[in-house]
């Protein structure tokens, strides 16, 4: 992991780029004028931190444009627990309950984020209750996958693993390389060839590069997931 490097913070917020956050698609000028004014642009290269586990949490992070991995690590193992990307809203929870961030947030390809300072924008999101219900909505959806991250990363075996996450997002195999999709659960390359050959070779599924994975015996699938 590369240290954390800003590159070229914006004096103002450009408004195309709060177009592409829904949160505030419905604001009117004025309120996006006081956006500008508490948020600054953040531009990070490929491998960059954006945050580390452990750091004070005084801004929210809106993901404008690029990817972003949530991850922790120990002694032994780097664990990747979410993938984000643009636009998405990140560590809002953390931020929120102005606590340290729980992990690290790692730029995986070029990404810009909105930073707007916290308490600033919670005196705004109390005048505008359409906000709060956005902000509710996207804890929503972290919370669920969470819950399957957890779920994926305490499977009994390898195998369970790679049939959880077939049956939860099949459509990640063609999203990402192989290296990254055994990050992603927390297992090697080589093990996850093997665990994908060996549930094509017991007819479990289909893998093509066109078309990625085709479940064929989901109850199988399932017997597998553990």
């Amino acid at each position: 992991m590369q240290k954390s490097l800003v590159l070229n913070p914006s004096p103002a917020i450009n408004p195309l780029s709060l177009d592409k956050v829904t949160l505030f698609s419905h604001l009117s000028p004025p309120q996006r004028r006081q956006i500008e004014q508490i948020g600054i642009m953040r531009h990070y290269g490929e491998g960059e931190i954006v945050f580390y586990e452990g750091e004070t949490s005084d801004y929210f992070h809106f993901l404008i444009e690029g990817e972003v991995s949530i991850f922790k690590s120990t002694a032994s193992e780097t664990m990747q627990i979410h993938r984000f990307r643009a636009p998405s809203l990140i560590a809002e929870v953390a931020t929120l309950k102005q606590i340290p961030y729980p992990a690290s947030c790692e730029a995986l390809q070029k990404s810009s984020i909105l930073k707007i300072a916290r308490d600033p924008f919670l005196k705004l999101i109390q005048s505008d209750p359409s906000l709060s219900i956005a902000i509710i909505s996207s804890l929503t959806q972290k919370i669920g996958a969470l819950e399957n991250s957890l779920q994926r990363h305490s499977a009994p075996n390898a195998m369970a693993k790679v049939a959880r996450l077939i049956r939860d997002d099949r459509a990640i195999f063609q999203r990402l390389k192989g290296i990254e999709i055994a990050r992603h659960i927390g297992i090697t390359p080589e093990t996850l060839s093997r665990m994908i050959k060996k549930l094509k070779s017991d007819g479990v599924i289909a893998l093509t590069r066109a078309e990625g994975i085709t479940l064929l015996l989901p109850d199988e699938l399932n017997r597998n997931c553990g």
